[in-house]
């Protein structure tokens, strides 16, 4: 056990202006070493959720070229891109052409727009109209 001088020796120590200075830097520092950790985490998490968001983009992106390729390397697929892109018939194939109606009156446009109808005299305030 300590003698009664000896804890005062120590507590006078202790309650020293210079190791409360010293304790105090201590625990600044720890602090100050504990938020730089928690903003890198959150940091880090934000960005483990953009990679997460990209990485289900890129799996969609992969699956419809895997079915792309899985249409394309079928023979009914290799056709309808040979139709496709070279207009291209097999033997005793038709092509049929479906032509819109043609209106054959020709559509009379007026020479201007700022010109009104006889008759038809607006007052100055309705300029709008």
């Amino acid at each position: 056990m300590l003698d009664f001088h000896q804890k005062r020796k120590l507590r006078s120590v202790i309650n020293s202006p210079i190791t409360q200075g010293a304790i105090a830097l201590l625990a600044l520092i720890v602090g100050w070493s504990a938020y730089v950790r928690y903003d890198i985490a959150m940091e880090m998490r934000e960005r483990r959720v953009e990679a997460e968001q990209a990485a289900m983009a890129l799996e969609a992106r992969k699956a419809a070229l895997e079915a792309k390729v899985e249409y394309l390397s079928s023979e009914r697929g290799i056709e309808a891109e040979m139709r496709r892109q070279f207009d291209v018939a097999l033997p005793g194939e038709q092509v049929v052409v479906i032509v819109e109606e043609e209106n054959d009156e020709p559509e009379v446009l007026p020479l201007s727009s700022s010109t009104t109808p006889k008759g038809s005299s607006k007052k100055w305030y309705q300029f709008w109209r």
